[in-house]
């Protein structure tokens, strides 16, 4: 549930940006619209290089029986970009709270190319020590003409099976993941 929030903030800020792709813009767009609720469950922290977010942390409220509240370290992504600002990469760690450190779980890839802007999932394998094959794919078709955008989603069971599609949704009258730097 929280995966699909926070890929609903990245989107819902893409469009309220005006954006077609997610960029380094967005990403500081959603930490500020998230670091900023009140009354939220959870306390939001980032690393900056320059003015990229290139880590951020989540951090999930517990309350003692005295009232005290404490942060636990939850969740932490690690962003990389391209060129102007473009998001190429976002890795994916859990707290490992018996190891007292970060454990990898997944990374989500990006791509924009003819017209279609690409995002893939890939889970961690600990036993290889690398990254899967992408096992869900998000292609978001963009028809700047008439303002209409497909997303498609796509998911495979097995890496060397084809992508199958699951959805498709149609989006009008949204200039939905257009770059504008």
């Amino acid at each position: 549930m929280k995966k699909l929030v926070f890929a609903t903030l990245m989107c819902v800020a893409a469009m309220s940006a005006n954006a077609q792709v997610l960029t380094s813009e967005t990403v500081n767009s959603v930490y500020d619209q998230v670091s900023t609720q009140a009354n939220s469950d959870f306390v939001y922290n980032a690393e900056w290089t320059g003015k990229d977010i290139t880590t951020m942390y989540v951090y999930q409220k517990a309350q003692s029986k005295k009232g005290d509240i404490t942060l636990k370290p939850h969740l932490k992504y690690e962003y990389s970009y391209g060129t102007e600002g473009l998001l190429t990469s976002r890795v994916t760690y859990r707290w490992n709270s018996r190891l007292h450190d970060w454990t990898i779980t997944a990374r989500r890839d990006y791509t924009l190319a003819n017209g279609r802007y690409i995002a893939d999932y890939s889970r961690y394998n600990h036993k290889t020590v690398s990254f899967e094959q992408p096992m869900d794919r998000m292609v978001y078709t963009l028809e700047l003409t008439d303002s209409v955008n497909y997303i498609s989603f796509y998911h495979r069971n097995h890496p060397t099976d084809s992508f199958l599609l699951v959805s498709e949704t149609v989006v009008q009258g949204l200039p939905l993941f257009l770059a504008k730097k």
